[in-house]
């Protein structure tokens, strides 16, 4: 598609991760990145998705999902019935190559996406919006829409690196304004000539002979400019413009070339008039359709989940429980992205009181766990945010029929009862033989009831919940301020101690009870603090200690009494052993 070779001349453009654009757009004016998309070219590229239910539809199905997830506002524009007839020598239509419109309408409208049908091409309804400011640029797999005008194209979404999972991720970058005054000198009148001359989507052949280089150097000595002045009808204007190009291709005289071309030959009949107004003169909306269009399109749709689960029940084959669990994994993070945003774009729900503005955000994010910069997204801050899937999707899986052991293959097996009791014992060996074995653990499997943690921009968190951004970077201010219940019981378990008030919701204080002290040890058997229980321990030190003159008046603690028993006995057996040195001490006696 578009002009062969073209890149060669204008670059590959600047490669830009997609999600870092409409970060700094939303930054910048408070409102997502808006980008028109040629639908037609995702029908057909979609065409190549495989396995499972509908692979085509179900690939777009994912594109649609990216796009919630990284905050753009997408318009896509349909080809209209007065688009050209033919296009690189084939009919132009819907044929048996392309998803049809009607599937496409459809999951466009559950995920709540505008779209718009152009009168002609959609290329070209899409460069007129954005010179109408609609959107912001135009998300394209060629540079046609430069031909048609537009002043920002970004072609080749797709995954950057090699490592990752080859989600698209960045884009390639072309301003008109940039490529007009960088190496390639080209603007849209020129780019419109090198179509014309080496070929493109309407001409493929071109002139004979004519290579990219030629048709560029032809562009840049101002060729291009001085054809699309001259009127239609002006019959003599364009036979005078083709004799001065054929004299200077084949002369050089005005050095616009690198060198002679004096083999090359310009066609009497070139320019085809026709093909030349497919790219000045395309046939998109009025003025007046395009006013009517900003007045009444919604960007931020309502995403009908429950009518994306029928769908996908229905064109995926996730149906059941388990359908409804792929749904969930899937759908939950975007959803959640797209939430935080139009939240922070609407602050009428009571957003003034700060105590529900909390609740608020607690419906959607229970925490937030971590900070990093990735090259996913070129650098830009994220967050790490622990959310419910089923907060953010809410849909009931009680509601789903769980079939998974609704079906077997041993229900008409031609077997006789013996060959049954082997297979079961077979089964049962098996069975045990890997219990019994070391398995390597594999990833669990996905719980939508459970928490779930996912990266978003960091902008993004501090629009959709800015108390819980400023408790976490206050938390990494002030480390020892924000530690949680868990952290400190993990703390008390190293220390080898519990942390104080951790058992007052298992006990309740009730009204001692009185009972007979204990008795004093025997000097017959050893003593040891940790023979009693301290609660014990304290009273019978206490009398034993009692006859000591207090060294101060303040209460001896616990520590104090077990040191100054184990003096007592110390002295005692010291003394026994003076009285009769025959006698073995007590601790040493056999038993």
């Amino acid at each position: 598609m578009g002009i062969k070779g073209i890149y060669g001349e204008i670059g590959a453009g600047e490669r830009i991760a997609l999600s870092k654009l409409a970060i700094e757009k939303f930054e910048q004016t408070g409102r997502p990145l808006r980008i028109a998309i040629d639908i037609s070219i995702w029908q057909f590229q979609v065409q190549a998705g495989q396995g499972g239910s509908n692979p085509a539809i179900r690939t777009l199905y994912y594109r649609l999902l990216r796009l919630l997830s990284i905050s753009v506002q997408p318009l896509f524009v349909f080809d209209g019935p007065h688009k050209p007839p033919f296009k690189r020598n084939k009919k132009t239509g819907q044929h048996g190559a392309m998803l049809p419109n009607l599937l496409t309408k459809q999951l466009l409208k559950l995920f709540g996406f505008p779209f718009h049908v152009a009168p002609g091409e959609a290329e070209a309804e899409c460069a007129l919006l954005q010179q109408k400011g609609l959107v912001d640029a135009v998300l394209s797999e060629d540079v046609d829409t430069l031909m048609f005008g537009c002043g920002l194209t970004l072609r080749n979404w797709s995954s950057e690196g090699t490592r990752g999972n080859k989600s698209p991720t960045h884009v390639s970058v072309y301003d008109a304004v940039k490529t007009k005054h960088g190496k390639s000198g080209l603007d849209r009148a020129g780019m419109v000539l090198i179509a014309l001359m080496s070929g493109g989507d309407y001409i493929t052949e071109g002139i004979p002979g004519c290579g990219i280089k030629v048709a560029s150097e032809a562009a840049r000595a101002g060729f291009g400019k001085s054809l699309c002045r001259i009127s239609r009808s002006d019959a003599a204007g364009l036979e005078a413009w083709r004799n001065n190009l054929a004299h200077e291709v084949q002369s050089n005289e005005s050095r616009f070339f690198r060198c002679k071309h004096k083999t090359l030959k310009i066609p009497e009949e070139f320019p085809n008039t026709e093909m030349l107004s497919y790219y000045t003169h395309p046939v998109v909306s009025s003025a007046s359709k395009i006013q009517s269009l900003r007045a009444g399109i919604e960007w931020d749709g309502e995403v009908d989940v429950p009518g994306l689960r029928l769908y996908v029940a229905e064109a995926f084959d996730w149906s059941g429980k388990i359908g409804a669990i792929k749904f969930v994994r899937g759908l939950a993070p975007a959803l959640l992205v797209h939430k935080l945003r139009i939240r922070g774009n609407r602050r009428d729900s009571g957003y003034g009181d700060v105590i529900l503005t909390a609740m608020n955000e607690m419906q959607l994010v229970r925490a937030i766990c971590g900070k990093r910069t990735h090259i996913s997204s070129d650098g830009i801050p994220e967050m790490r945010v622990i959310y419910h899937p089923m907060d953010i999707v809410e849909i009931n899986l009680d509601d789903e029929p769980d079939d998974s052991g609704d079906y077997g293959r041993n229900g008409l097996a031609p077997v006789d009862e013996d060959d049954q009791i082997e297979a079961y014992q077979s089964d049962e060996r098996t069975a045990r033989a890997r219990s019994s074995s070391p398995q390597k653990r594999g990833p669990s499997a996905y719980d939508p009831a459970q928490p779930d943690k996912a990266w978003l921009p960091e902008t993004i968190a501090k629009v959709g919940i800015p108390l819980k951004v400023e408790d976490y970077e206050e938390s990494l201010r002030n480390p020892r301020k924000f530690i949680t219940q868990k952290a400190a019981v993990k703390r008390a378990e190293k220390k080898g101690g519990m942390p104080k008030g951790a058992m007052d919701k298992f006990v309740s204080v009730s009204k001692p009870r009185k009972e007979a002290p204990p008795s004093v040890p025997s000097k017959s058997a050893p003593v040891s603090s940790q023979a009693l229980p301290p609660v014990y321990l304290a009273p019978t030190l206490e009398r034993m200690t009692s006859s000591a003159p207090p060294q101060s008046k303040q209460p001896i603690g616990c520590n104090d009494k077990i040191q100054t028993l184990s003096l007592e006995i110390k002295g005692q057996r010291s003394s026994e052993r003076k009285a009769n040195p025959k006698r073995k001490p007590l601790d040493t006696l056999p038993g």
